[in-house]
């Protein structure tokens, strides 16, 4: 089966994806900042002991370590930009369901952190999310204030305890002056965030962001996911707009760079991350005002190879550094040739 992330999804010329993060505290246990090995042993068993072993796979992460299958759970986009997640692996828990959109986190930040994915713009993702959040709470006392609402040791979560993020692809914004600070203006209004995929390194500059609801407290879950719908409908018009301007005003020079982007992704032999994505964001400008018919350059195609180079486990040292970049190379024209 395919994971979730590689299936299509709406409006995915620009939205990546559509996250939806629900967290929840079991009564009688510290944070986990403050928890001892006794108290997560008590707290994984116990978690454990409820979980629908027939909609979910999984478990200790010590035994998803100890297997080696730390790769898949990077590329579904569940252990963590920086394998977070799998980081003292006796603490911690790990359940998936089939296809990887929907999974279930013990001990990290929060005892439950419930996440669910979905390709392209899909608040349904939400839905869900709760329903696992939902069917925790009639099997666990979790922790919950008539004033507060859900209590969680990020003030930014109490509440509701719900964070919506919309991983987006904005080439064209990030290369227009004032493109990125005039969205983030945008964006504040809506009481939202928006932050570059990374800071540093290989995805700096990717044109990859992500735009996250900020807080929960003495919002309701409706007003968040309403806000959010509004806010990435005007950053995907916004995009769309900003595309159409610089195909159609440098109609000759995109035309170049669209065919020699394309050109280095289906036959370069070593490719870096961000060879990768830089070549990938001029084919998103120029995709849909290519008339030539001459490349395959499909929407899944060209997220795919987004979503990969940028969740994929990165292996340190130098003696791996041009195997890693020969397999990525092999990976993303395999994608291109629309070889699963």
């Amino acid at each position: 089966m395919k994971m979730w992330y590689e299936k299509e999804g709406r409006d995915e010329d620009v939205v990546l994806s559509t996250k939806a993060c629900v967290v929840r505290n079991i009564k009688g246990y510290n944070f986990p900042s403050k928890m001892d090995d006794k108290d997560f042993k008590s707290l994984l068993s116990k978690v454990d002991s409820v979980i629908d072993r027939n909609e979910l796979s999984g478990g200790r992460a010590t035994d998803i370590v100890n297997s080696g299958d730390t790769e898949t759970l990077m590329k579904a986009q569940i252990s963590g930009r920086d394998g977070s997640l799998l980081y003292s692996p006796d603490k911690k828990s790990i359940y998936y369901n089939q296809d990887y959109s929907l999974s279930i986190a013990v001990g990290n930040h929060e005892h439950l952190t419930i996440k669910a994915q979905a390709p392209g713009h899909d608040i349904g993702v939400y839905r869900l999310a709760e329903k696992a959040a939902v069917d925790l709470e009639k099997k666990l006392d979790i922790a919950y204030s008539d004033k507060y609402g859900f209590l969680t040791s990020s003030v930014k979560l109490t509440g509701t305890g719900l964070k919506i993020l919309y991983t987006v692809a904005i080439p064209a914004i990030a290369k227009t002056e004032g493109g990125i600070a005039a969205l983030r203006q945008r964006v504040g209004q809506y009481e939202w965030a928006i932050y570059p995929f990374a800071d540093q390194g290989e995805l700096n500059e990717s044109g990859v962001y992500i735009i996250a609801s900020v807080s929960t407290l003495g919002v309701s879950e409706d007003e968040i996911l309403e806000r959010g719908e509004k806010l990435i409908e005007d950053v995907t018009k916004a995009e769309r707009a900003c595309r159409e301007q610089i195909a159609t005003k440098k109609k000759t020079q995109m035309k170049d760079l669209y065919g020699r982007a394309y050109g280095l992704l289906r036959f370069a032999t070593l490719m870096s991350r961000r060879e990768a994505l830089d070549a990938v964001s001029w084919l998103r400008l120029y995709r849909d005002y290519d008339d030539s018919a001459e490349f395959e350059c499909k929407w899944k195609m060209l997220n795919t190879i987004t979503q990969e180079v940028c969740w994929e486990q990165q292996r340190r040292g130098e003696l791996n550094a041009q195997t890693t970049q020969k397999k990525r190379a092999e990976r993303i024209r395999k994608i291109l040739k629309g070889v699963d």
